[in-house]
C-alpha cells in the first residue's frame, strides 16, 4: 500500500514536472519570436525614420533582382514629388489606390475580396494591396507572393503609416516602384522609355507607362496593349483623361 502510493506520487511529481518543462520550453520560444519581432519592429522604424529625410541608396528588390535575376541597374534619376507632374500622381492613385491619402495602410474590403477569391483558386493569385503596402515591400520586403510576406507586409505599413508622412510615402513610392529590368522610379522609367524627364510627357506617354506598373517585367509602354491587365488600365485612363 505505501509503495502504491509513494509510485502515485512519483507519476504525480513526474507529470508536474513534464508540464513544467514544456511550459518552460513553450515560454522560451514565445518570448525568442517576441524579441525577433521587437528587433524587426526597431530597423524598420529606424529606417523610416531615416527614409522621412534620407533617400535610400538601395532596395531589397533592387538587389534581388541584380544578383537573383541579373537585371542590371540602370541609371537612376530622382524627382521630387513637387516636381512630378500633378496628373502622374493622379493616374496612379486612379489606378493603384484611390483612397491613398484617406486609409490608413489598408483598403480591408478589398482585403477581404482578395482572401475569398484566393481561398477558392487554392494559391495567391489575387491582390488588394495599396500604395502603402507595395511601398513596404518595394523598400523593406520582396515581391514573392506567400503569406508569411504578407504578414511581414502588414506591419511594415502600420509602421510607415505612423512614422512617414503620406506625401513622403507616395515620392518615394514613384521614385523607387519597379518599371521595367532594372528600371526603377518614375523619372528613370521615362528617361529609358521615351528620351526625356517625366516633366515633358504629354498626357498620352504619362497613361502609357503608368499602364505598365503591374506588369513591368513583361512590358512597355510601347508594347501595353498586348498584356489585358495593362490594356484595361490604359482604357480606364482612357476614359477619364
Amino acid at each position: 500500500m505505501i509503495d502504491f502510493i509513494i509510485e502515485t506520487k512519483l507519476n504525480v511529481n513526474g507529470k508536474c514536472l513534464m508540464k513544467k518543462k514544456k511550459r518552460t520550453s513553450l515560454n522560451k520560444i514565445m518570448v525568442f519570436i517576441l524579441r525577433i519581432h521587437l528587433w524587426f519592429w526597431g530597423i524598420v522604424a529606424f529606417l523610416c525614420l531615416l527614409y522621412q529625410v534620407v533617400n535610400p541608396q538601395l532596395t531589397p528588390i533592387m538587389l534581388h533582382r541584380y544578383f537573383i535575376r541579373g537585371y542590371s541597374w540602370h541609371k537612376r534619376y530622382y524627382m521630387p514629388l513637387k516636381k512630378i507632374p500633378a496628373r502622374c500622381e493622379k493616374m496612379v492613385m486612379v489606378l493603384e489606390d484611390p483612397n491613398f491619402y484617406k486609409h490608413f495602410g489598408f483598403e480591408w474590403k478589398a482585403v477581404q475580396t482578395a482572401w475569398k477569391r484566393n481561398k477558392k483558386a487554392g494559391r495567391i493569385r489575387f491582390g488588394a494591396s495599396t500604395i502603402s503596402n507595395q511601398l513596404a515591400r518595394t523598400l523593406f520586403l520582396t515581391t514573392h507572393r506567400n503569406y508569411f510576406r504578407k504578414y511581414l507586409e502588414i506591419q511594415v505599413t502600420i509602421i510607415m503609416e505612423l512614422m512617414m508622412t503620406k506625401r513622403r510615402m507616395m515620392e518615394l513610392y514613384l521614385n523607387y516602384i519597379e518599371w521595367g529590368k532594372g528600371v526603377y522610379g518614375i523619372e528613370t522609367a521615362s528617361r529609358y522609355y521615351y528620351g526625356c524627364s517625366v516633366r515633358k510627357l504629354n498626357q498620352e506617354q504619362t497613361k502609357k507607362l503608368i499602364s505598365i506598373l503591374t506588369t513591368p517585367i513583361r512590358y512597355s509602354p510601347q508594347t501595353y496593349y498586348k498584356s489585358r491587365s495593362a490594356l484595361q488600365r490604359y482604357n480606364m485612363l482612357q476614359r477619364i483623361y
